[in-house]
């Protein structure tokens, strides 16, 4: 009788102590390495924005990894805009050769639309092509 509490415990924390670490598993996963991700749509920074302005194509994009391409219109300290309709923020400052109406290809994360400056907003980004 003993011996069958005694498995009847070990068996019980076991399956506590897995369901446990699986839980914790389930709610803190690891964070995102956008750079190593395979890209799941290539596209221009215009049609990017043009896709932006029909209702059923947002959802396709967000948290989505994305590769724009297209020409420099601004430069900040670690953000650049492309063609005046797409904003990336990069995870380090910008690249120091960066110029304006170059063209660029970047990788990066989409996290949406910001209707009040009207631009399609990539965070995460790394350099991938400049011209």
């Amino acid at each position: 009788m003993r011996g069958k509490k005694l498995y009847t415990v070990l068996a019980s924390v076991f399956v506590s102590l897995i369901l446990a670490v699986s839980i914790y598993n389930y709610i803190y996963k690891g964070h995102r390495d956008i750079a190593t991700e395979w890209v799941a749509y290539s596209i221009s920074a215009t049609e990017i924005h043009m896709d932006f302005s029909k209702e059923d194509k947002i959802a396709k994009y967000v948290d989505q990894v994305v590769q724009i391409h297209g020409n420099i219109t601004a430069i900040e300290q670690n953000a650049i805009v492309i063609d005046d309709k797409v904003q990336v923020s990069f995870i380090t400052d910008a690249p120091n050769d960066l110029s304006i109406a170059g063209q660029i290809t970047i990788k990066g994360r989409c996290v949406g639309y910001d209707d009040l400056l009207e631009l399609v907003k990539i965070d995460q980004a790394t350099l991938i092509q400049t011209n």
